[in-house]
């Protein structure tokens, strides 16, 4: 704020003495003495004491008149008392029309309209005193600053450049920037108060002018520093002290090379902060600003991702009042983080859309993308889809800019873009995601973002070979983007490149140690470096099917060891059988123990088991495999040694078998896929038996909660020799078509709750019989946790004819696996 001269020409006040000259000739003892006294009072006001003054005023005006000068001496005394401009206006509306007070006593006046915000009384004093003294500094000075505080622009403005060029120096360049800084123009002021303190470094207007305009272009840092120099009241230097702390909390959120260095600017302003909290949390008139302090600290809470902190801080401040809205949306941030998104979706929309669904005021990028994002995550997808539209309809391809000829590209059409995309991902739209994503990434190859979310897209439609080309691409524009390594650590994860998949996530682990997107990937690594426990089987409830007999069932469970030397697995398992047949009751018990094998487009096993199936103790042995050739080709096959496909009922009558399968599989994405397989096997009775199969999937209706398959299967076998204690027709053939439907029950994150139900109707046709037909209904549900648990169980009902007659099966299938 710009300083006046309070005390100038204060010298005239000694005047007031000179209207005893006359008296004095006839009392000169009485009068010198008096005269002498009231020079006392006026000296011990000017060095600060100025209540014995204005008590003598006062009563002395109410004993006898008071000479002009001395009306003015007391409006100027009581100007300099502070919050007494009400007293100080009161006598000059007294005396105002009892004389002519001098113009020092209207200044003092004027001063203190101004202070009321009285204007026009103020600007009539003002100009009162300039027709007296035109040239007066201080009298110009103010009644250029009143202009300006009266909203006066143009005339302000006018003056002041006229007074600076009529007058330059220090002062008139200070009076200038006050005037900027009462419009708003602060750039401006803050250059004409840099221009006043280069002329005058030792100026007190100039350099207290430049402290008002480096805080109002919030230069926090060096106001701060300049207030250690220019006097400053304790409220404005602790005000400084919170600007410069929120200026490093702002620097913490900007761009940076790693998040290290945003870690330590938000270390330090956490520092400052705590020193600050310290000095003042005891000290009663400066509770406003340790309140404001412990706001603006949770911004930088949220940077060093200590979240509980800022949520906790919160409820603190909230519970004792209101909390503005820029720090709520570092608490939506921290609720996001900590997966509150019901949190994060009610206070963003209390924010923005206050009174309806028109927003305040235009949202930002950043507020539009925290908006969408809590939509998404609180499955709020119509929400997200009418804020998607509603951004693409105000966001034209080009924009104009007021004085540029030319349009220009529009941010926000590609944020809005940007977001559709990721709204058909969420809501399980993903061809129209691929579609849009591979446009903007053809249209916009420079920008790597976009080539980024083409591959998230083609990596989400299991596509991960096409995806890597996509990051290949897009690595040439900036290798060491860190959504670009994390992308690409998701992709060789798919693709089964174990050292590349170490190298990318050491990488963004070393340069984003706790970034929600770096914590995630993580994660996903860790899990698949745990151990595995998988189990499988079904129970038989109501069965009269010569295949798995009466009160069947049958377990088959494994452990996988840790990944040893990235490639390889230990595992071992145990599987058991068991039915009931006419001949009597089945037992199958499997010890097994082997190897897995994995590598970029392969995998392998390799077990050796010992068989118990009463006929002694056997040592059988399996070799399976397959190979990606890309993304839609799979290739692969199995061959056994004591098969574990020889039915239980042939295994009770004491005939094994031998074997080996191999499929092709095609698949075009996750809405359609087939295979072809194929199974030969050597029964120890002679019996050989062929085996094929096609099977597939058709997508036919999605949602983002709902998935509807058709499911077509072909099948049938044919066999070399008769009459055996075991189901075996000579040759046999079904087609079913059927429908699988999936619908989403709960889902948080990584934790998802389903419900599965699947029907099928078909025909079967066995050598030497009538046809029949085949009706299959089934309905269960999935369990999906922490990615370390995927469990589900279905119970089955099926109808079928076996040898002619129609058997009815009812059992229940179960699975689990577990990572630890």
């Amino acid at each position: 704020m710009f300083s006046m001269r309070r005390h100038a020409n204060f010298i005239k006040r000694f005047k007031s003495a000179s209207c005893l000259f006359t008296a004095s000739i006839l009392f000169p003892m009485q009068i010198s003495a008096a005269v002498s006294d009231y020079d006392a009072l006026v000296i011990e006001a000017r060095g600060g004491n100025s209540a014995p003054l204005l008590r003598y005023l006062e009563d002395q005006g109410k004993k006898s008149a008071l000479t002009p000068n001395q009306v003015a001496d007391w409006l100027q005394v009581s100007g300099w008392v502070d919050n007494n401009d009400k007293t100080t206006i009161e006598i000059w509306q007294r005396y105002r029309g009892q004389m002519d007070v001098p113009a020092r006593g209207k200044v003092a006046a004027a001063r203190a309209y101004r202070n009321q915000k009285n204007w026009n009384d103020s600007l009539a004093l003002w100009e009162s005193v300039l027709q007296e003294e035109h040239d007066n500094v201080d009298v110009r000075t103010g009644w250029i600053m009143t202009l300006a505080d009266a909203r006066y622009n143009q005339q302000a403005l006018t003056e002041a450049n006229k007074w600076a060029q009529a007058h330059p120096g220090a002062d008139s360049d200070a009076l200038l920037a006050y005037v900027y800084h009462s419009q708003g123009k602060n750039w401006d002021a803050l250059l004409v108060a840099s221009q006043a303190d280069d002329v005058d470094p030792g100026n007190k207007n100039a350099q207290s002018t430049l402290l008002s305009a480096l805080s109002a272009n919030r230069v926090s840092g060096p106001a701060l520093n300049m207030a250690e120099v220019v006097p400053t009241a304790d409220p404005v230097k602790r005000r400084l002290e919170l600007d410069a702390a929120a200026e490093m909390v702002r620097s913490s959120y900007t761009s940076a090379r790693n998040e290290e260095e945003r870690f330590i600017v938000a270390d330090k302003a956490l520092a400052r902060y705590d020193q600050l909290l310290a000095a003042w949390k005891d000290e009663p008139s400066a509770q406003n600003d340790v309140r404001r302090a412990r706001i603006d600290r949770m911004g930088a809470l949220l940077v060093r991702k200590r979240t509980a902190e800022v949520i906790q801080e919160y409820d603190s401040l909230s519970a004792s009042g209101d909390v503005p809205n820029y720090a709520k949306r570092w608490v939506a941030s921290a609720w996001l983080s900590e997966r509150q998104p019901e949190k994060t979706e009610a206070m963003l929309t209390s924010i923005y859309y206050p009174n309806g669904p028109i927003p305040v005021t235009p949202l930002s990028p950043e507020d539009q993308q925290d908006l969408f994002y809590a939509h998404i995550d609180n499955e709020n997808f119509d929400a997200a889809k009418k804020q998607v539209d509603a951004l693409i309809k105000d966001s034209p391809y080009l924009r104009r800019i007021y004085g540029s000829p030319t349009p220009q590209p529009n941010d926000n059409w590609l944020l809005g873009q940007s977001l559709l995309t990721q709204y058909h991902i969420a809501a399980n739209e993903l061809p129209e995601a691929e579609k849009l994503a591979e446009h903007l990434a053809r249209t916009g190859s420079g920008n790597q973002g976009l080539r980024i979310s083409y591959a998230s897209v083609l990596e989400a439609r299991g596509l991960p070979h096409a995806a890597e080309k996509e990051l290949k691409l897009a690595e040439v524009i900036e290798p060491s983007n860190l959504e670009l390594e994390r992308q690409q650590a998701y992709v060789a994860l798919d693709l089964q490149e174990w050292k590349q998949a170490d190298e990318l996530t050491d990488d963004v682990i070393a340069r984003s140690p706790d970034d929600e997107a770096t914590l995630r990937l993580a994660r996903i690594r860790d899990v698949h470096k745990m151990s595995e426990v998988r189990i499988s089987g079904t129970q038989g409830i109501s069965s009269d099917s010569p295949v798995s007999g009466k009160n069947d069932f049958n377990i088959n469970t494994a452990i996988y060891s840790p990944p040893i030397n990235d490639n390889w697995r230990l595992f071992t398992g145990f599987n058991f059988a068991t039915g009931e047949f006419e001949e009597g009751k089945g037992i199958s018990r499997d010890l097994a123990a082997g190897a897995e094998w994995t590598s970029r487009d392969y995998w392998a096993e390799m077990e050796v088991s010992g068989r118990n199936y009463g006929d002694g103790q056997k040592i059988g042995g399996r070799l399976s495999g397959w190979h990606d050739f890309n993304d839609n080709w799979r290739v692969g096959g199995s061959a056994e040694r004591l098969s574990r496909n020889t039915p239980l009922r042939a295994l009770r009558s004491g005939v094994y078998a031998n074997g080996g399968d191999m499929f092709v599989r095609w698949y075009q994405n996750e809405r359609r896929e087939y295979q072809l397989s194929f199974a030969a096997s050597h029964f120890s009775d002679g019996n050989d038996r062929i085996e094929y199969g096609l099977s597939g999937k058709e997508r036919m209706w999605t949602t983002p909660r709902f998935t509807l398959d058709f499911t077509p299967g072909i099948g049938g076998s044919t066999n070399t020799k008769e009459n055996v204690p075991y189901y075996n027709p000579k040759s046999d053939f079904s087609v079913v078509p059927g429908l699988s439907a999936e619908q989403v029950l709960y889902r948080h994150y990584d934790t998802v709750w389903t419900q599965q139900g699947l029907a099928g109707v078909g025909g079967y046709w066995q050598q030497g019989e009538d046809a029949g037909a085949i009706v299959q209904v089934g309905y269960g549900q999935r369990l999906k946790w922490n990615n370390v648990v995927d469990g589900g169980v279905m119970l089955i009902w099926d109808k079928r004819p076996y040898d002619g007659k129609r058997e009815r099966n009812i059992s229940l299938a179960f699975d689990l696996n577990v990572r630890f």
